[in-house]
């Protein structure tokens, strides 16, 4: 193994964190980033090595591994939502896009996923639907009239889904 071979990129992050929970094991790995692997016994090299803590440097001597964590965190990290989705947390608008179309896709979206084609609703209907995403009802309905996705009456009293 070489030293762009780095075997903790395989090791799963649970055998890391396993082996920092034994307090021998995180006192020797300690002990080897502080003074290198000299002061370990083979006993402790061959556990924090199958951990993924220590790898094989240039020279076939066991070095601590530069990338064991960040590996460990890259495997844990969540995935970064997409399309609308990256406008929710936990089923809520978290902010209305500026950019028109992020705006668009985001009202669009709404006006499909609240409102039925053929549904006539009374501004409380709408407000009762628009609550279930946002604290600012009467942006949001307002934001979705202006980009033409519901209509209303002119007196404000029936709203319905633009075709």
């Amino acid at each position: 193994m070489t030293a762009s071979d780095d075997s903790s990129a395989s090791v799963p992050w649970q055998r890391v964190f396993a082996a920092l929970a034994n307090d021998k094991l995180r006192l020797a790995y300690g002990l080897a980033v502080a003074h290198g692997v000299d002061r370990l016994d083979p006993r402790e090299i061959r556990k924090l090595s199958d951990a993924g803590l220590l790898t094989t440097g240039p020279d076939g001597a066991p070095v601590v591994s530069g990338s064991v964590f960040a590996t460990a965190l890259a495997a844990s990290a969540s995935p970064q939502p997409t399309g609308v989705d990256r406008f929710f947390h936990d089923g809520r608008i978290t902010a209305v896009p500026r950019r028109t179309e992020d705006r668009d896709e985001l009202l669009g979206h709404l006006a499909i996923r609240l409102f039925g084609v053929e549904d006539v609703l009374t501004e409380a209907e709408v407000n009762r639907l628009l609550a279930t995403v946002t604290r600012d009802v009467p942006a949001l309905r307002r934001a979705l009239v202006d980009s033409g996705f519901l209509t209303r009456e002119a007196d404000g009293s029936l709203y319905w889904r633009s075709a």
